[in-house]
């Protein structure tokens, strides 16, 4: 890869191709898809997920929710084209959703998850979001995260690990005329730790995420 700008795309297509820096996923992504399951609003029957990776959360919320029309959408083809191995059954398209040409408010709810922390301009995205939601538009990111840093062994450049560009809190989400926001903690569970790694996770929270829950107001 030559030096230029590094974007999402770019790492997604070229320098992770395999998705192996993730790894599976398992137990504690579940947890995390139920956790923040449990905010959908009652009446979303239409879900665009913004940022579909693999297509895991989309497939989920289809399983265990009434859903008649759905929509995954990521910028890395390749992502898309796993996704749709993988749920052959889901619709997913390549596309941004600053790209996305559809009428506004097409879906009940658009979910975006764990995908602004990666993004260099993440407001632009962040507000095209409300164009195509009808009932909720529901964020999750990394919360108070300490970004790391080291030395990319493609460019040579100093780059933060796993692609995370800036943390997030309560104050980094800005209010949007006509939309309410509530907030939730969702914490990191694995029910697959050792019962020595749930109390050490218990006393010394480590990592968990933020939920912004927006509405339309009344």
């Amino acid at each position: 890869m030559d030096k230029r700008q590094v974007t999402s795309k770019d790492i997604y297509e070229q320098v992770m191709p395999d998705g192996r820096i993730y790894g599976e996923i398992g137990p504690r992504d579940i947890k995390r898809f139920e956790d923040t399951a449990k905010h959908i609003h009652p009446d979303a029957e239409s879900p665009l997920d913004v940022g579909c990776f693999g297509g895991h959360w989309l497939n989920f919320m289809c399983k265990h929710h009434t859903i008649k029309r759905h929509l995954g959408i990521d910028v890395a083809e390749n992502r898309v084209d796993k996704a749709k191995q993988l749920f052959p059954e889901r619709n997913f398209r390549v596309c941004s959703a600053e790209e996305l040409d559809l009428p506004e408010k097409s879906f009940d709810i658009v979910t975006c998850l764990e995908v602004l922390e990666h993004i260099p301009d993440w407001l632009k995205v962040f507000h095209s979001l409300f164009r195509f939601a009808a009932k909720q538009v529901l964020i999750t990111v990394p919360y108070r995260e300490e970004i790391r840093y080291t030395v990319c062994v493609n460019c040579a450049k100093v780059t933060p690990i796993y692609g995370h560009l800036r943390s997030y809190c309560e104050d980094s989400f800005p209010q949007v005329p006509g939309w309410s926001l509530d907030f939730t903690k969702i914490a990191d569970r694995n029910p697959d730790r050792p019962l020595f790694r749930k109390i050490y996770r218990f006393l010394r929270p480590r990592y968990s995420w933020i939920l912004a829950d927006y509405r339309p107001v009344p």
